[in-house]
């Protein structure tokens, strides 16, 4: 028992002194095909981070990215990019309480549903917490209003989203009045942009390219 205990004291002491002063262990970057575009609207394509260091929050505030070829991690701000996106998530750059944050399509077409996560408190325990937005793209000059980025409520989300989904007012009676559920939303606002689909972006060409060359590379 005493040899036992002498080489796991031993042991314990290698691993202590292996590890740098005064830093905790990072974990290694776990890297995915994505892209970002510029400020000035030019697509880079490499490859992000999705285990960055606080976890789900610290993509609404920055992402890690490596450039393809040789090269390292680096971190890329809300200064150097305007949208981003990896593994069939896209996120855009937007106004944030008096600063910027990227915010995350949850549906895209003529009307853009939202979110943003921040760490926050959840039935008075620490939690990341959200905040949804919805948009329409191609609200009338009488609905102009409409085409701002507006929070919605998940309390009265219903009401919220009435306005937007007027045209196709069948689609949003279905909607369930008292409970709110991200992706039932989200599927009600992705039925509704298939009578107004035009097909994809740019940015959504070039980030189907991403995941296209990603799967060729791997067959």
């Amino acid at each position: 028992m005493k040899k036992l205990l002498s080489a796991l004291f031993i042991a314990s002491s290698v691993v202590l002194l292996a590890q740098p002063k005064g830093k905790d262990p990072k974990m290694a970057a776990t890297l995915t095909p994505g892209y970002y575009c510029n400020l000035k609207g030019d697509t880079i394509k490499g490859e992000i981070q999705t285990n960055p260091t606080n976890g789900e929050v610290d993509f609404y505030k920055g992402f890690n990215f490596k450039p393809k070829g040789p090269g390292k991690v680096t971190a890329i701000s809300n200064k150097k990019a305007k949208a981003y996106g990896f593994d069939g998530r896209h996120f855009t750059l937007i106004p944030f309480d008096a600063d910027f944050a990227y915010i995350e399509y949850i549906a895209k077409g003529r009307l853009n549903f939202m979110e943003y996560k921040f760490a926050g408190s959840i039935a008075g325990q620490p939690g990341v917490e959200s905040r949804y937005f919805i948009q329409d793209t191609k609200a009338d000059d009488a609905s102009a209003d409409l085409r701002e980025l507006k929070q919605i409520s998940e309390k009265f989300y219903k009401k919220d989203v009435k306005p937007y989904m007027k045209a196709q007012i069948a689609t949003w009676e279905n909607l369930d009045k008292f409970t709110f559920n991200k992706e039932v939303l989200a599927n009600a606002i992705r039925e509704f942009n298939r009578y107004y689909d035009t097909g994809p972006t740019k940015v959504e060409v070039e980030a189907e390219k991403v995941t296209g060359e990603e799967k060729e590379a791997s067959e």
